[in-house]
């Protein structure tokens, strides 16, 4: 039976919200025959995770014990992945009433799509929610496009973090790259060049702004802002190009 796998990495000082992420989960409807798991992989050194999850067979949940990052945090969640396709999703966000569902549709109807993608609802500490303007049509999206719109604009038309990928392309690729911040803008934009995927016409998830969170520290957009982030991304897309790479 097809199988999605949304993997989380998490940790135990900031999970507060991941129990929201389960309930999200386990309403969701897929395609006729598929089913998902929750591949739960928690980062530091004295993990406590566990003692917040629910009772459920389908959630896989590890700790490593050592504090190894984000990137690769998700990537050892992938390597126990078992399913066809691989789901990221941060522990703070949740999904939208069948936005698990759409992401799989595109992915189990045409076999040449890597990768699918949908809008994000932000939901701000205050309750107020806003839903960044669609760039793309609905329907595929060429390889390279949405790299060749980071070089442009030095940004990204939608939020990375809750893409869907086929598996096995996702190991050829190598996961996860080992930037300091923006793993999932990273991994999208060298993916992305590689092959094809979907814009899916609807929101599929929502994407939690809270005080404590790490992406809304100072020093961690200061971290994004930095030549060894961005300009990774950039410096790599450049290469792909003088390697006739795409």
């Amino acid at each position: 039976m097809p199988l999605i796998s949304v993997v989380t990495p998490t940790q135990v000082h900031n999970a507060g919200f991941v129990v929201d992420l389960w309930e999200s989960l386990a309403g969701q409807a897929l395609p006729a025959g598929w089913e998902w798991e929750w591949v739960v992989q928690e980062d530091g050194v004295a993990p406590g995770v566990l003692d917040l999850l629910p009772d459920d067979p389908r959630i896989r949940y590890d700790a490593l014990g050592v504090q190894i990052g984000g990137a690769a945090t998700r990537n050892t969640a992938v390597a126990r992945a078992r399913g066809d396709l691989v789901a990221g999703m941060d522990h703070d966000d949740l999904y939208e009433p069948g936005g698990l569902g759409a992401l799989v549709e595109p992915l189990a109807a045409d076999g040449s799509v890597a990768w699918s993608c949908g809008r994000m609802r932000w939901m701000n500490p205050d309750g107020g929610t806003w839903v960044k303007p669609d760039v793309y049509p609905a329907g595929r999206v060429a390889a390279g496009v949405i790299a060749d719109d980071f070089v442009r604009t030095d940004d990204f038309p939608f939020p990375a973090s809750i893409v869907a990928y086929r598996r096995p392309h996702l190991v050829a690729h190598g996961g996860w790259p080992a930037v300091a911040r923006s793993t999932d803008a990273a991994l999208l934009a060298a993916f992305s060049s590689r092959w094809d995927g979907f814009w899916v016409d609807r929101v599929v998830a929502t994407y939690r702004r809270w005080d404590a969170q790490h992406t809304v520290q100072a020093r961690d957009i200061a971290i994004r802002d930095l030549p060894h982030v961005r300009g990774t991304i950039g410096q790599r897309l450049a290469a792909e190009r003088a390697l006739g790479q795409r």
